[in-house]
C-alpha cells in the first residue's frame, strides 16, 4: 500500500493590517500543514532582492495576495501546478476580491477559516491587529455568490489542535474529489444474470463525474491469462499466493490458474490507468477457468487496485472513497450486509465469500485459503475444483466506516455509518466480522428506505466528516447514520 497525496494551495489574504501578525499567521499556519498527512503546500513567496523563481513559484509582497493582478498570477501557478484544492485565510481583514478570483479561475474545494483576534495595539489609537472575523464573511460572502463550493472550518489561532484536525479533514475530503472527478473504471465481463440490483447508469457517471467505464470481455481476459502457462512470473505469483496465508487446501492447478488471472488483471489495470474495478465472478469464470476468484480481489485490493465482487461498478466506487478518505493508509474490504446476530439485535455479519486482503485479518496465523466445498479443509483436495479460491478468515477488531453510492434518475446519495467490529470466537466461512452498530433498526431501515443494496465498503477508521465534506463538493446526498 503507498499513501496517498494531494497537493493545496494556500491564499493568505491580506489588506491594511498589522504585517508582522499577519506574516506570523501566515508562517504559522504553514507550519501546521507541514504536519498534516497527505498534504503538499504551495504558497505565493515573499519579494526579496536575493530570491529568483527558478524554482517555478510565485511571488508577491510578503507572501500574500492583495490585488487582483497578484491573484491571477498566483491562480495561473496554481493551475500549472495543478492544485487539488484551495485554503483561504484572511490574514487582516483580507481582499475578498483577489482571494475569490483565484477560486473561480480553479473551481476547486476550498477550505475557508479565520484566525483569532489577539490584544488590541498599545498606540493611541487602539487598533485592532488582525480583523479576520469580520474579513471572514466578505470573503465567504463572495464565494456564496460566485456559487463556489466551500467549507467553512473554524476561527483559531494556527497552533491550535483543532486546526491541524480540520485541514486533515479536508485534506482527506480533496483526496475522495480528486479520485472521484475523472476516474478510469474498469468492468470485466457482465453482471451475473439475477443481479440488477448492481445495474448502473454510466451516463450518469459521465455527467456528474467526468469517469468513463473501461469494458473488457471475459473470455479476453482468460485467454490472456491462460496464455501465460508457466512464465516465471506466474510460478513466482503461485509462490506469492502460497505464502501469504497460513494454511492451504488447494491444489497446485489452483495457485497456478488463480497467478495467471491474477496478473492478467493487473496488466488490464496498468495499460488502462484504473481507479476501481469490478469483474463477473460467477457462474462463468468458473466454467472457463476453473477456479473461484474471490481470493484473487482480495489480493488485488491489499496492492491498492481495488476490486468489487458481483460486477458492481458502483461498489467499487465506494471502496474507491473508502480507500482516498483513508489516504491509502488502509484497504476496504468490499462486504454483504448478511445477517442480524441471533442473540444482540444490534450486531450484523459484514461477510463476503471470501475476498478481503489478508492485511485485515484478525490473527494472521489463522488465515486459509480453502474451497468453497470445504471450508475447514479437512476434505481432500481436489486437483480440478471450480470452487477453491476463497479466503477464510476474521477480520481485525476496531472503529468501522461503512460507504455505498446509489444514483436514481442522476440525482446521487452516498451512505455513511459507522460501527465496531466485536471480536467472535466463532467459526464462520469466508472473510467476515460481527459489526455493533448504535441502532441496527433505523441502520436496516435506512438501507431500504433509501435503496441502498446490499453491498457495501468497510473500511477501519472513521472518515465521517471527510466524507461528509466529499458529498458537498461532489453534489452527492450524504445519508448519515450514526
Amino acid at each position: 500500500m503507498k499513501s496517498l497525496n494531494v497537493r493545496i494551495g494556500f491564499v493568505p489574504s491580506y489588506r491594511f493590517g498589522d504585517l508582522p501578525w499577519c506574516q506570523k499567521m501566515r508562517d504559522d499556519s504553514l507550519s501546521v500543514f507541514a504536519e498534516v498527512k497527505g498534504m503538499e503546500t504551495l504558497v505565493p513567496v515573499p519579494l526579496s532582492s536575493d530570491e529568483n523563481s527558478s524554482d517555478g513559484g510565485v511571488h508577491t509582497p510578503n507572501g500574500m495576495v492583495s490585488t487582483l493582478d497578484q491573484a491571477e498570477l498566483v491562480a495561473d501557478y496554481f493551475h500549472q501546478k495543478k492544485v487539488d484544492g484551495l485554503i483561504l485565510c484572511p490574514l487582516d481583514f483580507g481582499d475578498e476580491r483577489s482571494a475569490c478570483k483565484i477560486a473561480e479561475k480553479l473551481r476547486v474545494p476550498v477550505l475557508l477559516y479565520a484566525t483569532k483576534e489577539p490584544e488590541a495595539k498599545k498606540d493611541p489609537g487602539l487598533g485592532r491587529k488582525s480583523d479576520s472575523y469580520c474579513g471572514n464573511l466578505a470573503m465567504a460572502s463572495g464565494l456564496y455568490r460566485r456559487k463556489i463550493l466551500f467549507h467553512y472550518a473554524g476561527i483559531f489561532f494556527p497552533e491550535e489542535p483543532e486546526f491541524q484536525d480540520a485541514v486533515q479533514t479536508f485534506v482527506r475530503a480533496v483526496a475522495v474529489t480528486k479520485g472521484m472527478k475523472g476516474a478510469y473504471l474498469g468492468q470485466v465481463g457482465v453482471r451475473p444474470p439475477t443481479f440488477e440490483t448492481v445495474g448502473y447508469n454510466e451516463a450518469a457517471l459521465i455527467h456528474s463525474f467526468g469517469q468513463n467505464v473501461i469494458y473488457v470481455n471475459m473470455a479476453d481476459i482468460i485467454d490472456e491469462a491462460k496464455g501465460y502457462g508457466d512464465a516465471p512470473v506466474i510460478l513466482e505469483k503461485m509462490a506469492d499466493i502460497r505464502k501469504s496465508f497460513s494454511e492451504t487446501s488447494v491444489s497446485d492447478i489452483y495457485l497456478r490458474h488463480a497467478a495467471q488471472l491474477e496478473h492478467a488483471l493487473t496488466k488490464f489495470w496498468e495499460e488502462n490507468n484504473l481507479s476501481g474495478m469490478a469483474m463477473q465472478c460467477w457462474p462463468s469464470v468458473q466454467r472457463m477457468m476453473g477456479i473461484c476468484v474471490c481470493s484473487v480481489f482480495g489480493r488485488l485490493t491489499s496492492k491498492g487496485m481495488l476490486t468489487a465482487c458481483e460486477t458492481d461498478l458502483l461498489g467499487v466506487l465506494a471502496m474507491l472513497v473508502n480507500y482516498r478518505a483513508a489516504m491509502g493508509e488502509t484497504v476496504p474490504h468490499f462486504v454483504d450486509w448478511t445477517i442480524q446476530h441471533r442473540e444482540n439485535p444490534d450486531r450484523f455479519l459484514a461477510w463476503h465469500c471470501g475476498n478481503a486482503p489478508v492485511c485485515l485479518a484478525r490473527d494472521p496465523q489463522k488465515t486459509a485459503l480453502r474451497s468453497f466445498r470445504d471450508m475447514t479443509g479437512e476434505l481432500p483436495i481436489e486437483e480440478q475444483d471450480p470452487s477453491a479460491g476463497l479466503a477464510r478468515f476474521q477480520l481485525r477488531p476496531g472503529r468501522v466506516i461503512f460507504c455505498r453510492l446509489v444514483e436514481y434518475d442522476y440525482k446521487w446519495k452516498m451512505l455513511i455509518a459507522t460501527g465496531e467490529i466485536i471480536p467472535s470466537d466463532e467459526e464462520l466461512a469466508g472473510t467476515w466480522a460481527w459489526v455493533q452498530v448504535p441502532d441496527h433498526e433505523r441502520l436496516y431501515r435506512t438501507l431500504i428506505e433509501e435503496g441502498f443494496i446490499h453491498h457495501a465498503s468497510m473500511i477501519h477508521g472513521d472518515q465521517t466528516k471527510s466524507l461528509l465534506q466529499a458529498c458537498k463538493f461532489l453534489d452527492i446526498e450524504p445519508v448519515l447514520v450514526e
